[in-house]
């Protein structure tokens, strides 16, 4: 499958997701003390869109741009003019999300939503045309309109939550409409196009077959039907309902678990490379993080909003679970992407790197690990109360952050610079006539 737009549409949005993460690693090293604020605090709000649809949405949408005609068998069905107006779009309204939460201007909050909103429209188009033209209706296949539908619906809520704060028709919690939003963005787009995803990237980087295929049908059909009970459950203040809902989504996870730690238990390539330690990391961390979710959907709402365990919750999936599982992808798929737009069409005609060698291996280690020792000392920090160790933890991310951002850009200065695999000059092997 060729590459879309020759590459530079899955780079525009990895880019423009890079520079967002840029942008939350200098909040946090500037506001240390940031995450201490509750969890529905307007800066905290604002930093959460800026690392969620700033970061990693736009770059998981530039992931899928290309990866999604791949595993679909078929071109993607969508005019690429209307793939740059999704572009433009999602550039122009996160900006105004994250400064019209940040001053508590809704009304410059509704008017980035429509924009994110209108760009997501024109994803789930492509994404639905493309899915209809391809004959493959497994798992991975449907994983993809489904993720890009609950990511619509994210967009759409929340759009109703910030018109309502001028308008105020909705008679239900505040607090309650953002958690259902939360959980319809993070576990319906982030979850479903993990659930299907990973089981097409994994066995790819690690020379696997994909184990448990009956499981990871059931992980994804039982996550689906615990959303749809829980995003009611979670909005209307149904406690018996958001219960029986993220019961489900646990079952569902622990399902897709299991089907991903037996691939990795058969692969074939020895080892894994620091990208995909941070992706099982991740994927880790989801399991306990949904776990502590449960228990927090168990414990009374007036005794769980008093604590700091819903932020440590919500910190645990955003910044170290999903965080990784994308950044960990991320250092396998941009090193490809560039390689095949910078020296695919040289391949076989001069001496090139190997892909795997236009990121650096120290840098992604650096990264891998004091991104593991933040993410622990700031939950561990928001349980205990200590504001020190969460100060410290936000300070490490941030380092972290810098060191994964300046592996990508090394990655990404090979399209402006490229770089020959040897010093030699290299000349055509001479006819043996």
């Amino acid at each position: 499958m060729p590459l879309v737009a020759g590459a530079r549409l899955p780079l525009a949005f990895i880019g423009g997701g890079l520079g967002a993460l840029a942008w939350a690693a200098g909040v946090l090293a500037t506001f240390p003390g940031l995450l201490l604020l509750p969890h529905a605090h307007p800066a905290v709000v604002a930093l959460a869109h800026l690392w969620l649809p700033g970061f990693l949405l736009s770059v998981s949408m530039g992931a899928v741009y290309q990866l999604m005609p791949v595993v679909l068998g078929t071109p993607l069905r969508l005019p690429l003019g209307a793939a740059w107006t999704h572009l433009g779009l999602h550039m122009a309204g996160v900006p105004l999300l994250v400064v019209g939460f940040s001053l508590g201007r809704f009304d410059v909050v509704a008017l980035g939503g429509m924009l994110v909103v209108a760009g997501i429209g024109v994803f789930a188009v492509g994404a639905w045309r493309t899915f209809l033209a391809s004959s493959r209706r497994d798992a991975i296949a449907w994983s993809f309109p489904l993720a890009v539908t609950w990511l619509a619906a994210a967009v759409g809520f929340g759009l109703v939550i910030a018109v309502n704060r001028h308008v105020n028709v909705l008679p239900w919690s505040v607090l309650d409409l953002l958690r259902s939003h939360a959980h319809v963005g993070v576990g319906g787009f982030f979850l479903t196009l993990l659930q299907g995803a990973t089981f097409q990237l994994v066995p790819m980087f690690t020379l696997a077959e994909v184990q448990g295929e009956r499981w990871v049908g059931a992980g994804l059909v039982l996550a689906q039907t615990g959303l749809l009970v829980l995003a009611p459950g979670l909005a209307l203040g149904l406690r018996v309902v958001g219960l029986t809902g993220a019961l489900l989504l646990v079952a569902g996870i622990a399902c897709s678990g299991a089907a991903l730690g037996a691939t990795l238990w058969k692969k074939r390539r020895r080892g894994l490379d620091p990208g995909l330690k941070g992706f099982g990391l991740g994927a880790a961390l989801f399991g306990v993080a949904a776990l502590g979710g449960f228990g927090l959907a168990l414990t009374p709402p007036d005794i769980a909003a008093a604590g700091r365990a819903p932020m440590a919750y919500g910190f645990t999936i955003v910044a170290g679970a999903l965080s990784l599982m994308v950044m960990g992808m991320l250092c396998k798929i941009v090193p490809f992407l560039v390689w095949m737009k910078t020296y695919g069409p040289r391949a076989g005609r001069q001496p090139v790197p190997v892909a795997g060698a236009l990121a650096s291996r120290w840098l992604e280690l650096a990264w891998l690990w004091l991104h593991g020792i933040a993410v622990v000392s700031i939950v561990v920090g928001l349980m205990v109360g200590a504001p020190l160790l969460v100060a410290t933890g936000s300070g490490l991310l941030a380092g972290a952050l810098g060191l994964f951002l300046v592996n990508l850009l090394r990655v990404f200065s090979h399209l402006v610079r490229p770089r020959a695999a040897i010093a030699a000059p290299w000349r055509p092997a001479k006819s043996s006539s």
